[in-house]
């Protein structure tokens, strides 16, 4: 996983637009990012490149979130500066979801999904939309087992996401049973809330669902797909593996809880 620090930067930052924050604020190359505490990925601060130029950056930062009833929370991938995470883990940080980045060729998942499906039939009907509709909501609150307090985020989330964006239903017997997300941005598409309903796990729709966004994917000028995957979600990380992705990085978060008040001179 050696790739140039450019490739690490462009990555996290498409990444990060794919799930815009509702407020953010910027400190230097730095982004700070706030969304009423809801995922890791918009309430932290994206940590890409040096450092900033103000030596108090850390209170400013801790004095960012406390404002806002938020824990500080920094992301940190191979596009932070040397020594952040070491530094952070001196003032108390605890690291938190270790991740890894995944890439892909957009035809090589085609094809390889394409092949799986032929191994794996299963029927199904596909529904694209450029939003999420109130049905898409629904099941995706349900299947991610998320508390009906996080909709409007959630809704406000997706709305932000840029376009071209596309919403996936799988159904079968007209009942959802698998949803994603595919967002495209020059040559790069991201796949988020790839769900799939827990009793028709294991009947290859991983493969199907993978395989649409894909192909919508391409269809919007999407040459290349990375994916963002918790390191412990074995099961996901094989099946990209099978489909011809390939880790270049990894990240984690950096939290802590217990923040002090800005002491201003």
């Amino acid at each position: 996983m050696n790739e140039k620090p450019d490739f690490y930067i462009a990555i996290d930052t498409v990444a990060s637009n794919t799930w815009p924050a509702e407020s953010s604020v910027s400190m230097d190359n730095w982004l700070l990012r706030a969304s009423r505490g809801v995922t890791k990925r918009a309430n932290s601060v994206l940590a890409i490149g040096e450092y900033p130029n103000d030596p108090n950056w850390l209170a400013k930062i801790e004095q960012f979130y406390q404002d806002l009833g938020l824990p500080s929370i920094f992301h940190i991938s191979d596009a932070s500066p040397e020594g952040l995470d070491e530094f952070l883990q001196t003032k108390g940080y605890a690291i938190d979801t270790p991740c890894v980045v995944m890439t892909a060729s957009s035809q090589q998942v085609s094809d390889n999904a394409q092949y799986k499906m032929m191994q794996n039939k299963s029927s199904v009907q596909m529904e694209w939309a450029e939003a999420a509709d109130a049905e898409w909501l629904d099941v995706f609150l349900k299947l991610e087992q998320f508390p009906e307090e996080r909709r409007d985020s959630y809704s406000g989330l997706f709305e932000r996401m840029p376009a071209p964006k596309g919403f996936l239903k799988l159904k079968r017997n007209d009942q959802i049973i698998a949803l994603g997300t595919a967002i495209v941005e020059d040559e790069w598409a991201g796949f988020v809330n790839v769900v799939i309903q827990e009793d028709h796990r294991g009947q290859g729709l991983g493969y199907v669902l993978m395989h649409a966004l894909t192909e919508w994917s391409m269809e919007h000028g999407a040459a290349k797909l990375y994916l963002q995957v918790v390191s412990s979600n074995k099961p996901a990380v094989t099946l990209y593996e099978k489909l011809g992705y390939q880790p270049k990085y990894g990240y984690h978060y950096r939290i802590k809880y217990d923040l002090q008040p800005l002491v201003s001179s």
